[in-house]
């Protein structure tokens, strides 16, 4: 792990952190592969390194990107992406030559980047759900100071990616969760929708079986009881 001033979890390891790594290494190649299959393209998302640090401590880059609020194991994470990949895929999809375009607001998205962003958010979440993760998306900011997420002092997972299109650097993507997060990854907390879903469906299937079950025998009309009824 490159590690900010020995900053580190207290109760995670390195070797703890290696499947979750393993994840993210395994969508960059499959968001890679989609978009430039799907888009005829070059586009390469590659997975760079990961950090421990303070909330405080993140640069976050001075150029327009898009801040995402997810949820996680129903806690906050942070999935954010500069603009000028957005930009230059929403222009090679609409016939141009992927030149990135540009504002003069660095708030004001074309309507094309916008949609591109979100989209690119349903991929990286979609995929996060294919390893039975759940996570949700709350909102999109183009100003990091619009989210309230973290405190300052916060020790967070930072996941860097670069992103390349037609071989030229294009930007970064980073993905910031905390230590919770982690240790609900390693070890899932137990669901109890799904525990209350099967207590149900036990039930319901223990009395269908009971109301299929043979009745009980019948005396017979040989019965001695049965003959000094009749």
């Amino acid at each position: 792990m490159a590690k900010d001033n020995a900053i580190s979890f207290n109760d995670i390891s390195d070797e703890d952190l290696t499947p979750l790594v393993d994840i993210f290494k395994s969508l960059s190649l499959t968001l890679s592969s989609f978009i430039s299959s799907e888009f005829k393209l070059k586009f390469q998302l590659a997975y760079d390194e990961y950090n421990c640090k303070q909330f405080q401590e993140i640069s976050f880059s001075e150029s327009p990107a898009i801040y995402n609020e997810l949820h996680w194991f129903s806690k906050p994470a942070l999935l954010f992406a500069d603009r000028s990949f957005f930009s230059r895929l929403a222009n090679r999809i609409l016939g141009g030559d992927g030149i990135e375009e540009s504002s003069e607001n660095a708030e004001d998205w074309f309507f094309s980047e916008e949609c591109i962003a979100s989209e690119f958010v349903d991929l990286v979440m979609d995929y996060l759900k294919t390893h039975q993760q759940p996570i949700t998306f709350e909102k999109s900011v183009k100003d990091i100071g619009y989210l309230h997420m973290f405190y300052p002092e916060d020790i967070l997972l930072l996941i860097n990616f670069k992103i390349k299109f037609d071989g030229e650097d294009s930007g970064t993507m980073g993905i910031i969760i905390n230590e919770s997060i982690i240790k609900d990854y390693l070890n899932p907390p137990k669901n109890d929708d799904n525990n209350e879903a099967h207590s149900i469906l036990t039930t319901e299937y223990a009395k269908t079986n009971t109301s299929h079950e043979d009745p009980p025998d019948q005396p017979s009309s040989d019965d001695p009881e049965t003959s000094e009824l009749d």
